[in-house]
């Protein structure tokens, strides 16, 4: 199956912050992180299914270097990102 990769405005908001304070320690460290996740987003769309489930209809994929957690759901062909969470910030995800 296809899936189509759908970015909901938390999500979006959660990537801005994340890059702009890794971009704010050392220049060019909010764009590795940029490249971490979008690996993670092709991982996503290729096995949805083989990562952790929460909370019955939600998964969770931890980002490569960084300590984040994509937060998503897939719904007919469409995966929603929901969130991205600090794992140290947001611990209950």
């Amino acid at each position: 199956m296809s899936y189509k990769l759908v970015l909901k405005p938390e999500a979006i908001f959660d990537l801005q912050e994340a890059f702009n304070w890794y971009e704010a320690q050392k220049t060019g460290l909010g764009y590795e992180l940029i490249g971490e996740v979008d690996s993670s987003f092709e991982k996503i769309i290729k096995h949805p299914l083989h990562y952790t489930a929460i909370k019955e209809r939600y998964r969770r994929l931890k980002v490569n270097r960084f300590p984040y957690l994509i937060i998503f759901e897939t719904v007919g062909n469409s995966i929603i990102i929901l969130a991205m969470r600090h794992t140290s910030r947001r611990p209950k995800h």
